[in-house]
């Protein structure tokens, strides 16, 4: 009966490391991957294999679709589009957001595609 117990438990911790490992890991890839020429600027995930990404290409910003099978280019984004959702301070702290900020300037943006 003891053996049974001290098996269930160290599959339980082996699982558990497992889930750590590529989870940390999985973030080293994703960081250390660079490129000359484009940069991710931010991604978010819709579900399964499906998201999307704001990628920088040579000033140029692109709002991408990405699944499993193909990647769509949505939208070409200009550099006054584009504001943290989060803003942080000058010391790199989260703040919370100005809702009525971020109102106003999606309000002149949208007065300025007219």
């Amino acid at each position: 009966m003891w053996s049974m117990f001290a098996t269930v438990i160290v599959v339980a911790f082996i699982i558990y490391l497992s889930y750590l490992a590529s989870k940390y890991l999985g973030r080293g890839i994703t960081k250390s991957s660079s490129s000359r020429y484009m940069r991710l600027i931010d991604q978010i995930a819709l579900g399964q294999e499906r998201y999307i990404a704001i990628v920088q290409v040579s000033g140029k910003y692109l709002l991408v679709g990405i699944t499993a099978g193909q990647v769509n280019i949505l939208s070409e984004l200009e550099d006054e589009e584009l504001f943290p959702l989060i803003p942080e301070d000058e010391n790199g702290e989260v703040r919370t957001p100005d809702f009525r900020g971020m109102m106003d300037k999606l309000t002149d943006l949208g007065r300025k595609r007219r």
